[in-house]
């Protein structure tokens, strides 16, 4: 292996799919490969995709395994980073597998493993959005709502690398029951689940004007861009539904601001890219509001400029640390 080989690979391994970016000195990404993660499928069959969508990436690039500093992964939940060990993955079967091992063994490379929100704000911060500031949040409203922290200039981790996690904070005990087992956690207000219940209901009792809605009740069927179209529909009761999702989502930044002081706040995730003018600007406006004037003022509040790339340059960004300090 040529240890100072420029060239390293960054790997978004999510619930649903996986992703490798072969990653130049440049930042540049040269080659890549995107499929289904399976992941009800068996930790070995899990392991075996994620070495061949590393290896189609490699091919893609027309690069080789001696061309390869490093690989960093962005995993889903808790990674426990002294062993390389996934701590926590409830939709992808991967617990107590030791993937950074497996990998270091299968390619001849070191491989750094990180939580994949603090992979993708680090990116963020590194090469997107947050490029230039030194304490930035990134908050990713999705399925549920994750968090990644950048404090002077160094992504936090925390005592034992579980930092972050801001969709759990509670805004009010006694609201709905969250998917952690608590009450009134910001998940269970502003993520699109929370959401979709809602709209759901709003289905069910005949209230939804929106096509996109009309006689849905069906939660796993209320999308983020079913979202956007009920919008663009102009369905008001679907909109105050969502609006007051992205006011209780201001409540939790403002909370975050008075706690941590940061520069700026970067929202991403599939309900900010569905709806980023409208949803952000009634969260920001929420934020304000709330937080502590001489704290808000200066904090900027921006949309994620680099999509499914942002957790791939992150881990690459992640790895290419962890060799430096390693010479």
């Amino acid at each position: 292996m040529a240890k100072n080989a420029p060239t390293v690979i960054g790997f978004d391994l999510g619930g649903t799919k996986m992703l490798a970016g072969i990653v130049a000195a440049d930042n540049k990404l040269l080659g890549r490969d995107k499929r289904r993660t399976a992941g009800d499928q068996s930790a070995d069959a899990i392991f075996k995709r994620i070495c061949k969508t590393i290896q189609a990436a490699m091919d893609d690039a027309g690069v080789g395994r001696d061309d390869i500093a490093g690989i960093g992964l962005g995993c889903p939940g808790p990674v426990d980073s002294k062993d390389g060990r996934l701590q926590d993955t409830p939709n992808i079967r991967l617990g107590n597998f030791n993937l950074r091992k497996e990998l270091e063994k299968q390619f001849g490379v070191p491989v750094a493993l990180e939580n994949d929100v603090n992979t993708g704000t680090y990116g963020e911060y590194c090469f997107g959005a947050g490029k230039g500031v030194r304490h930035l949040i990134g908050i990713f409203p999705g399925t549920g709502i994750g968090g990644g922290l950048v404090l002077d200039g160094r992504l936090y981790r925390g005592a034992t690398g579980g930092a972050g996690e801001l969709g759990h904070m509670i805004i009010n005990p006694l609201g709905p029951l969250c998917g952690c087992g608590q009450r009134g956690c910001l998940e269970a207000h502003a993520s699109r689940l929370s959401l979709a219940k809602d709209l759901a209901a709003l289905s069910y009792r005949g209230q939804a004007t929106s096509a996109e809605l009309k006689d849905v009740t069906d939660i796993a069927k209320i999308r983020s861009k079913t979202l956007q179209k009920a919008m663009a529909d102009g369905d008001k009761r679907a909109e105050a539904i969502i609006m007051h999702a992205a006011d209780n989502l201001g409540l939790g930044m403002a909370n975050i601001v008075n706690i941590l002081n940061p520069e700026m706040i970067v929202l991403g995730g599939g309900l900010v890219e569905a709806l980023p003018s409208s949803f952000v600007k009634c969260a920001e406006d929420s934020m304000r509001r709330h937080a502590m004037p001489g704290l808000v003022k200066d904090v900027k509040v921006t949309v994620a400029k680099l999509g499914d790339d942002a957790v791939v340059l992150g881990a690459a960004q992640i790895i290419r640390e962890q060799l430096e300090v390693g010479k």
